[in-house]
């Protein structure tokens, strides 16, 4: 019974020590696991959903690149000597090792031993850059649509992998077949946004060659309020972010989506707010300046505009005019024309993805006459977003229905079938004939007003322009100015709002009008091909 109880005690002994053998292997040597004889499979790409224009033009994923996936046959490798493929890359696959070759041209094609794989860029170009975003090394979204769509596009992502047999040392068996293994790849479900490609484009080109370095553009569609194209500057590059990480200029951002102070674009708003509560003020005159509860405010024009009235004025953005006819609405009532036109409110653009919402003053800060006036022509605590602005010309364009600015109008399945977004009915804000009087005096600022340099002979147009004071300086001491110009064309039959902002700009009519211009007429123009 000894015996028989020792030689089990031996036998346990042994089998603990080759196990502890084995495992003592596999930890100092884990490439042992690796090399087995088997399957394996290797990842060539992988993708995220798609994110389309309003036409189902992809944004993302619209250009290609090629991996040849080379099963290294004699036939093969002679193939890729006549390419002048480099050493490395022969001596492995004379090893019999399986390739996975990049390369930016379908060089190799298809035969029986390479199999040419074609695989997506995501982001090819910088074509709405500051809506779409982009993602982070492990594939997730960091800002815009990617990071606020994210669950949606990795949901929608696909994979493209190669599986093939190797003997114990990695080298593959050239008589078992190769797979290529597509997993939703190419597959088409993803957002569609109600961007368009071309005026996107269009308006990038016009944000360079007018030397917008740090502003935006919105173009909004009059009758939806849908973001036809949005842009901004500074940009970035994807592929190297860390070198933007502390950029003074801060081009992540998307100013677009940003308040800043306005200025005299909000005069818009006041001549609105008389005539919706019958304030009539037709004959002012301008003699260069006013005061208001002993704050003396002075005009752009320090001689004075001399008679104005509400078309003038506007045309030719006369401060005292405006400070005058807001102390005649108050407060109360400016404020709720603010508010029912879109201001002091953020906009969600989808699943949380918001703007800001700007800064309306409370009833409380507009406590005397200067507090009003200064509220009147845009300035003190108030500011808005490009998008707001542009909203607030929409609605006048609109015959005072206002709809509230939108980024998604559906999706794709992975067929491509396209599905659209549910959208709200717009708000009847203002009376059809306060929209009909202020889009003729806005016709003024480009004609004979401040906007002159937006002119085209193409068509006709309403707009306005803004310089507003920042209360910021420069390191000379120069006051940072915000320059403004928005409207929308064509006059008779408003189809586009176009809204324009520079950071440390001169002047709206100087800095903006003319890339107004520039993306109006362009608009214009690819529409009638």
């Amino acid at each position: 019974m000894k015996k028989r109880m020792l030689s089990l005690t031996l036998a346990i002994n042994l089998l603990f020590l080759l196990l502890t053998g084995k495992l003592f292997s596999l930890s100092v040597f884990p490439q042992t696991v690796a090399t087995q004889p088997g399957l394996r499979v290797k990842d060539i790409s992988s993708t995220r959903g798609v994110i389309y224009d309003r036409s189902l033009h992809p944004l993302v994923n619209n250009a290609y690149t090629y991996v040849a996936c080379v099963k290294p046959t004699h036939t093969a490798i002679n193939l890729l000597k006549s390419k002048n493929e480099q050493q490395a890359v022969l001596e492995k696959a004379i090893k019999g090792y399986f390739l996975a070759l990049p390369a930016k041209t379908d060089i190799y094609g298809n035969t029986n031993d390479i199999k040419t794989l074609t695989v997506f860029e995501r982001y090819p170009t910088n074509t709405a850059l500051h809506l779409i975003g982009y993602t982070d090394s492990d594939c997730e979204g960091v800002c815009g649509i990617e990071k606020y769509f994210d669950k949606q596009l990795t949901e929608s992502g696909g994979k493209l992998s190669v599986a093939y047999y190797s003997d114990a040392t990695g080298r593959i068996l050239l008589n078992e077949p190769v797979e290529i293994r597509n997993e939703g790849y190419y597959d088409k479900d993803g957002i569609v946004l109600t961007v368009d490609k071309n005026m996107q484009e269009i308006t990038e080109t016009a944000l360079r060659n007018g030397n917008i370095d740090k502003g935006a553009a919105v173009v909004l569609d009059v009758k939806t309020s849908e973001i036809l194209a949005c842009a901004s500057t500074p940009v970035y590059d994807r592929n190297n972010i860390a070198k933007y990480i502390n950029n003074e200029n801060s081009p992540f951002l998307n100013r677009a989506l940003c308040a800043y102070p306005v200025g005299s674009v909000f005069k818009v708003v006041t001549a609105v707010s008389a005539l919706e509560n019958g304030i009539e003020m037709q004959n002012y005159f301008c003699n260069g300046s006013i005061e208001k509860s002993k704050t003396i405010f002075n005009c752009s024009n320090t001689k004075g505009h001399k008679a104005v009235d509400l078309s003038s004025a506007l045309a030719y953005s006369c401060n005292p005019y405006f400070i005058e006819l807001g102390t005649k609405i108050g407060a109360r009532s400016l404020l709720t024309t603010a508010e029912n036109l879109g201001f002091g409110k953020n906009t969600d653009l989808g699943n949380g993805y918001f703007t800001d919402s700007g800064i309306l003053p409370q009833i409380s800060e507009l406590n005397s006459e200067a507090a009003v006036g200064n509220f009147a022509f845009g300035q003190g605590k108030f500011t808005a977003t490009p998008l707001q602005i542009a909203s607030l010309f929409a609605t006048i364009g609109n015959n005072g229905i206002y709809n509230e600015p939108s980024l998604i109008k559906g999706a794709t399945d992975k067929a491509g079938a396209y599905s659209p977004e549910l959208k709200y009915e717009g708000v009847k804000v203002l009376k059809e004939s306060t929209c009909s009087t202020i889009k003729a005096a806005l016709t003024k600022t480009v004609t004979e007003g401040t906007g002159k340099s937006a002119f085209s002979s193409l068509f006709n147009s309403c707009s306005k322009t803004a310089t507003a004071q920042s209360g910021q300086y420069d390191e000379q001491g120069n006051e940072i100015k915000y320059c403004w110009f928005a409207g929308f064309f064509p006059y008779e039959s408003p189809e586009y709002v176009i809204c324009i902002l520079k950071e440390n700009g001169v002047s709206g009519g100087g800095d903006c009008a003319p890339v107004f211009k520039e993306i109006a007429e362009n608009i214009y123009i690819n529409n009638k091909k």
